[in-house]
């Protein structure tokens, strides 16, 4: 005969508590006084307990169907600095989009606060959101790389996007911009592109911690054992078409890796030349296309998973600056286009 399994009673009893309280204690809830939650789970380890995985799993279903009921507010939080426009980005807004959406299914309203507003200081701020109930918040990426902020982050549960903040170091969620960059290559090696040129802004290399100038020059360096054949043009693109075209002109690739995702309209030159003799792919496309090959980053998504790391931070009772900051990297989805050559048949 197997050994009794220790319950959440059983723990009861022994804290000298009622079964509910065990149940929000083991849940890390913050209405649980900490030192009481650190007794409870001290008792539930030395009993041995663990919860009923056929139990959770029937819980968990049960959540799912049940409709989530208010729980309080979500903050939106960003910086309008320099007068730095967040939702010019389509990223950002497809961050924004896709976690007032999943704010709503977990029972937050997500509200949209700048922290440069008229007035706004950090005490000011943090009265703010403790009178509007607002347990957690999203941080918009920044003006500009390397930022840091000072805010009163030990009352509230935090993720941010991406790299530009560099104090403090939050919880992340953003694009796994080496794997996304590593597609793109081998697809450009599988299709028969060998002369392979990176061109990026300077300025977006910088936001997103270089991670695909890094997975490009990895992928040249172990395919060929050598520096890149094409030297990187690192510039400021966006504002110059003829810096990149001459760029071309001189080292002649036969494909280019770029985050400009309005690459096609820039290069309008060569597009007699696309896609045959000069490919064209982008890791960080904001939506698929028609016309651009490359990798889809669906932000929505990233928005979705931002929401459910913060609740679930929320419901730890995780606050303030964490200790080691978790970076949640989601790769994205390949899309075919046009600016490539057809891929060989896999038969």
């Amino acid at each position: 005969m197997g050994l009794k399994r220790v319950t959440q009673k059983d723990v009861a009893e022994v804290a000298g508590v009622h079964r509910t309280t065990v149940c929000l204690a083991l849940r890390n809830h913050p209405g649980i006084p900490a030192e009481t939650r650190e007794k409870i789970r001290a008792i539930a380890d030395r009993l041995g307990y663990a919860p009923d995985p056929m139990l959770t799993a029937l819980a968990n279903y049960r959540t799912r169907l049940r409709p989530q009921a208010f729980q309080g507010g979500l903050a939106w939080l960003v910086n309008s600095a320099g007068g730095y426009v967040w939702d010019r980005f389509p990223h950002y807004r497809d961050y924004y989009q896709g976690a007032v959406s999943r704010a709503r299914h977990h029972g937050y309203n997500l509200e949209t606060i700048d922290l440069n507003a008229r007035g706004m200081s950090s005490r000011r701020m943090g009265a703010i959101l403790r009178a509007r109930n607002i347990q957690g918040v999203l941080l918009c990426p920044q003006p500009q790389a390397s930022m840091v902020m000072r805010f009163p982050w030990e009352n509230l549960s935090a993720v941010t996007f991406g790299y530009t903040l560099a104090e403090p170091r939050l919880h992340t969620v953003t694009a796994s911009h080496h794997r996304n960059t590593v597609r793109c290559m081998r697809e450009l090696r599988r299709r028969g592109y060998n002369r392979i040129g990176y061109a990026f802004s300077e300025l977006h290399d910088l936001r997103t911690d270089q991670n695909f100038l890094a997975a490009y020059l990895a992928e040249e360096m172990g395919y060929s054992g050598r520096a890149p054949r094409v030297p990187v043009f690192t510039d400021t693109y966006r504002r110059s078409s003829e810096k990149v075209v001459a760029w071309i002109k001189r080292h002649r690739p036969d494909a280019i890796i770029t985050g400009e995702y309005e690459a096609l309209d820039r290069l309008r030159v060569f597009e007699n030349r696309i896609p045959d003799k000069l490919g064209i792919v982008c890791p960080t496309l904001p939506g698929k296309s028609r016309g651009l090959s490359g990798v889809f980053e669906d932000s929505i998504h990233m928005g979705e998973v931002a929401v459910d790391a913060l609740v679930s931070a929320i419901q730890r009772g995780e606050k303030g600056v964490p200790e080691q900051p978790r970076y949640i990297l989601v790769e994205g989805l390949w899309n075919e286009g046009e600016s490539l050559r057809a891929a060989p048949s896999e038969t």
